[in-house]
């Protein structure tokens, strides 16, 4: 392209002088390997040996529904805090909430299991990653019948919990919040309950992933997809919303450290006319994305178990693909662990083309305390940042409001998409903040007619 030269490919990342990646990849490459699919077969296994956990099956049984699972949840999540050095804790959020499903109570009572791990340095920024533990079969009002949901989401809820077993051994700068929804099935009412609760209390959620449906490869077509997982994120306009930064940031996470594994990005908000817990985080403005399998197998979800073939079919746990579960997993905890670990993402003001260049001048405000960062830029046809500019490579001065105006050469915004994010001491990086697209406005309803003539 005219007029954009400087930068290279993220493959070959620029790092300015005095910089050290080796400290966060070195600890998080050995996070990503102490990922056990073996005990996410365990916790999905464990999970469907509970028949069902539908919100209306029994809270009176300690091998039985809901109330069993979620019992087993919360001790299996107490555990894991036993190896954390006291920064991991587990409570139980109880919520009635309002429910829209025909054929069920106006409200039912959600209950999440949350784990958080607190951050060291900076505990008020939060990240969030969960699953749902709730599961349906062919009715969605049956409490009492088998409903083992292993794939859906059993799966997601086990990549939860590993995750927070692997990264509860180390420290980060922000907190973690590892969460088993309840109540998804009925319409995103556990985890509703969670985003609302976090925005009535003004957490500084910096990113939300939910891991759902992660266990099915093979297809409905026979054919088996295991090398990719599906991220889809919500934007209200334009391909650079917080949401879209955060699925670029899970996508670099799986580069860095699942060399063998790739997040494909879906720039829509979730699988077509459906939905997800993630919705929940961005009703409240809050980053959040979406991963899903490759292909999913509708025939099982929400199936009633019943004999095929002579073999057992539905929502079985001999079908989930654990060494897949185990890669999504991997992602997790390479996203969350970088993110955590790096400072907050800096302010971007807006950006201009130079007058007397094509340069792009980038204006920008960086969290207090912080004094790296680094650009990136791609064209506006990729999907994902194809370009780094370190700071070394820029020039800048300071700007009204304690802002930074740094110049990069031979960038033409025009035609491209610029960002910045912040860097740590061991290297860890930020999700990426853009400028505000120049051109959003309000679109005039297409096939209107003109308002009719008032009577005289």
């Amino acid at each position: 392209m005219t007029h954009i030269r400087l930068g290279v490919v993220l493959a070959a990342v620029v790092v300015a002088p005095g910089f050290s990646q080796d400290a966060i990849r070195s600890v998080l490459a050995e996070a990503t390997k102490e990922v056990s699919s073996a005990r996410i077969e365990a916790t999905v296994r464990k999970l469907c040996d509970f028949g069902t956990r539908h919100p209306l099956s029994r809270t009176d049984s300690d091998t039985e529904g809901t109330g069993a699972a979620r019992k087993w949840l919360k001790a299996a999540y107490e555990e894991i805090a036993k190896t954390s050095g006291g920064r991991l804790t587990v409570a139980l959020q109880t919520a009635m909430v309002p429910c829209r499903r025909r054929s069920m109570p106006r409200q039912i009572e959600v209950v999440n299991v949350i784990a958080t791990l607190r951050g060291t340095s900076d505990p008020d920024r939060i990240y969030v990653v969960g699953g749902h533990y709730d599961s349906r079969n062919g009715r969605g009002e049956d409490g009492v019948n088998l409903a083992p949901g292993a794939v859906d989401d059993a799966s997601g809820t086990a990549v939860a919990m590993e995750a927070c077993r692997v990264l509860s051994t180390r420290e980060f700068a922000a907190t973690i919040v590892f969460v088993a929804y309840d109540g998804e099935e009925q319409g995103l009412l556990g985890s509703k309950a969670h985003a609302q609760q976090m925005a009535a209390d003004y957490a500084a959620v910096d990113g939300m992933i939910t891991c759902d449906i992660v266990g099915n490869t093979l297809g409905m077509d026979g054919r088996r997809y295991r090398d990719f997982v599906r991220c889809f994120s919500y934007a209200p306009s334009g391909n650079d919303s917080f949401g879209r930064s955060l699925a670029r940031a899970v996508s670099r996470g799986a580069r860095q450290y699942v060399p063998d594994f790739r997040v494909k990005l879906i720039y829509r908000g979730d699988r077509y006319g459906r939905g997800g817990d993630h919705r929940s985080f961005f009703d409240q403005g809050y980053p959040a994305v979406r991963m899903t399998e490759p292909r999913e197998d509708f025939s099982r979800q929400h199936q009633n178990v019943r004999p095929r073939d002579g073999k057992p079919y539905g929502d079985l746990p001999e079908f989930v693909d654990y060494a897949y579960s185990a890669n999504v997993a991997r992602v997790v905890v390479a996203t969350l662990g970088e993110l955590a670990s790096a400072p907050p993402p800096p302010l971007v003001a807006t950006a201009r083309l130079a007058r007397d260049a094509y340069d792009t001048e980038v204006f920008f405000k960086l969290p207090e305390g912080v004094d790296k960062y680094e650009f990136v830029w791609r064209e506006t046809t990729e999907a994902d940042w194809s370009h780094v500019v370190s700071m070394d490579q820029v020039t800048t001065k300071p700007s009204r409001g304690g802002r930074t105006m740094a110049r990069l050469p031979d960038v033409c915004l025009d035609d491209v998409v610029v960002g910045v994010r912040t860097i740590a001491a061991n290297g860890a990086r930020s999700r990426v903040a853009t400028p505000p697209e120049p051109d959003r406005f309000a679109q005039r309803p297409i096939g209107k007619t003109q308002p009719a003539a008032k009577k005289k």
